[in-house]
């Protein structure tokens, strides 16, 4: 399974962080910020692309965007472009660019279908969980080809807990680092996805 931390630019050193445990990070993995951004971040995603085109591995689509999804799989073949399906109806599309990846976005109010219809119409394709956040509920994984997630960050950077596995984290009992947080957090992450 594939598996990839979305990070930005400036947090270089966690992204070595993430290859030594075998993650996927920024650049190998780039999201289209649409959650971020909606519209308004395919300029950035187009500049990140061009620029580090020959060290993407897998980037997602821009939502909605059918003309310019046509373009950027014209444009860059040799990527691994995962189309992100909002409704059932999106899954014509996918066939039509013959994508090799379709990604379920992890928020439920931005698709129209469960986890096993997702299943059932995207036989055929590699199974992509978006943002993937889970933590009730990590099996559902196996469902899955690849996913992306924030949970290490998020715990380590925006909680300062130590992610334990599901659904279990800690403050630390004496003073860390933020990126020493990090690290135990990839690290239990890695046990805890050996683990499923």
């Amino acid at each position: 399974m594939d598996c990839s931390f979305a990070m930005y630019r400036f947090q270089r050193e966690r992204a070595r962080n993430h290859k030594k445990h075998g993650f996927l990070t920024y650049p190998e993995f780039l999201d289209n910020f649409y959650v971020r951004h909606k519209t308004r971040g395919f300029k950035l995603f187009l500049k990140l692309l061009k620029q580090y085109k020959d060290q993407v591995e897998f980037a997602v689509l821009p939502d909605h965007q059918y003309n310019r999804m046509r373009t950027l799989k014209k444009a860059y073949p040799e990527i691994n472009w995962i189309f992100p399906l909002h409704r059932k109806s999106e899954i014509e599309i996918a066939h039509d660019l013959d994508v090799e990846w379709v990604g379920m976005p992890h928020r439920r109010n931005w698709r129209n279908y469960t986890i096993m219809e997702f299943k059932e119409l995207t036989n055929g394709f590699k199974k992509w969980y978006l943002g993937f956040w889970n933590e009730r509920k990590p099996y559902i994984l196996h469902y899955f080809d690849g996913f992306d997630t924030t949970i290490p960050e998020t715990y380590s950077g925006k909680f300062g807990k130590i992610w334990l596995t599901w659904g279990k984290a800690t403050k630390p009992s004496q003073q860390m680092k933020t990126i020493e947080i990090f690290e135990l957090n990839i690290i239990n992450f890695k046990k805890a996805i050996d683990g499923l």
